[in-house]
C-alpha cells in the first residue's frame, strides 16, 4: 500500500514512517508545512494520506481539500492526540495516537478495506 504520511513533528514521522515500512508499506513522509502543500498539489497516487495531529489545522484542512481533488480515492486517516479531541480537520478514518502501532494500521487497513467494499 502506498501511504503519504503529513507531519512537522520529525520524531513522530520517522517513527511512524519505521512503522509502516516494516509492515510493508511504501511511505512519503513529509515534514514542513511547505512540503505537505507542494505536493497536495500534484501528488503522486497514494492510498491512504496519513495526517498528524501536529501538522497545523489549516494547513491540514488545505492540503486534504488538495488530496481529494488531485487524488480522489485516496482515504485520510487523521491521527488524533488525545481521547475525546475532535479535530477541526475532516477525515475518512481517526486513530488516537497513543493508541499505539497496531491500532493505526488496523485502522489504515479498514479505511482501505472500505473503499474498495
Amino acid at each position: 500500500m502506498k501511504i503519504l504520511s503529513l507531519s512537522i513533528d520529525l520524531e513522530l514521522s520517522l517513527l511512524r514512517k519505521r512503522l509502516l515500512e516494516t509492515a510493508g508499506h511504501d511511505v512519503v513522509a513529509l515534514n514542513t508545512e511547505r512540503e505537505v502543500l507542494e505536493e497536495a498539489v500534484a501528488p503522486k497516487p497514494v492510498d491512504v494520506v496519513l495526517v498528524c495531529h501536529r501538522l497545523p489545522d489549516a494547513t491540514a484542512r488545505k492540503a486534504i481539500r488538495l488530496l481529494r481533488d488531485s487524488c480522489p480515492q485516496a482515504k485520510v486517516v487523521y491521527v488524533v492526540h488525545l481521547y475525546g479531541e475532535w479535530p477541526e480537520v475532516e477525515a475518512d478514518r481517526y486513530v488516537v495516537g497513543a493508541d499505539g502501532p497496531d491500532a493505526l494500521l488496523r485502522v489504515i487497513h479498514e479505511a482501505v478495506s472500505q473503499a474498495s467494499t
